[in-house]
């Protein structure tokens, strides 16, 4: 459930900043849908689903993201991306997992789960900031080279009663298997106000992006190498297996 409101919460945020995002939207599945599937392994899906669930638009013909494409994306746009997945700590898009897609010749980003720092704010999750960044670093549209004056100031321009209606706009069911000691006024309040906070504070962000500029990341290659070196160690003091 956490997953769901830290997906809607990051992606609602990320329309307010004009982020290409395929916004999710809300399915309710009726104990009757279950009730009536024939297929044992999809009733069983289904009857764990009854309820509010996440869903995004169905995009007929769109090809995931890869770097061939990456010339065809406005430079000022893949700077936003990569700045807001910095503000977010959203550590789920490397090479290897775009979780980008392409359709018309758009850009789309999906899945947002992952934003470390709004799953914070929801139930103080607590996480190795240093750690988060050297994912970071594998973001496709990672660059030393960035001003990110514009993006902060749009930040703090998105109105406080914009935010207020994100966080009231989850379901009530998912407040409540969130949070069951506090009641759903007071667990609204209390992300709504760190929400808040955290689109003030753009030193944060400047400070993670210089962070950024000297954290050493391992190549593949050098992953690699280690684990040769490891492996070959172990033969050494206890002989093949």
């Amino acid at each position: 459930m956490l997953a769901n409101v830290v997906e809607w919460v990051a992606s609602k945020f990320g329309e307010l900043l004009q982020i290409p995002i395929l916004q999710p939207v809300l399915v309710n599945i009726d104990a009757t849908i279950a009730e009536q599937a024939g297929d044992p392994e999809t009733k069983e899906l289904l009857e764990k689903s009854v309820g509010i669930n996440l869903g995004t638009a169905y995009v007929p013909d769109a090809a995931s993201y890869n770097t061939r494409y990456a010339q065809r994306i406005d430079g000022f746009l893949k700077h936003r991306i990569f700045l807001f997945d910095v503000f977010l700590l959203n550590v789920d898009r490397t090479d290897i997992n775009a979780n980008m897609i392409i359709h018309n010749d758009k850009l789309w980003c999906l899945d947002y789960s992952s934003s470390l720092a709004i799953r914070s704010s929801i139930i103080r999750e607590p996480y190795r900031e240093h750690v988060i960044l050297k994912c970071l670093k594998l973001h496709p549209f990672y660059s030393q080279n960035l001003d990110p004056y514009g993006f902060i100031k749009s930040l703090k321009e998105i109105p406080d009663e914009r935010i207020r209606e994100i966080v009231d706009s989850i379901p009530p069911e998912w407040i409540e298997k969130l949070n069951g000691t506090k009641n759903d006024l007071e667990s609204r309040r209390i992300i709504t106000e760190r929400l808040i906070d955290k689109k003030q504070h753009g030193i944060a962000l400047r400070n993670r992006l210089d962070l950024l500029k000297v954290l050493k990341v391992e190549t593949a290659e050098e992953s690699s190498l280690r684990g040769d070196s490891k492996r070959k160690a172990f033969e050494q003091k206890w002989g093949r297996q």
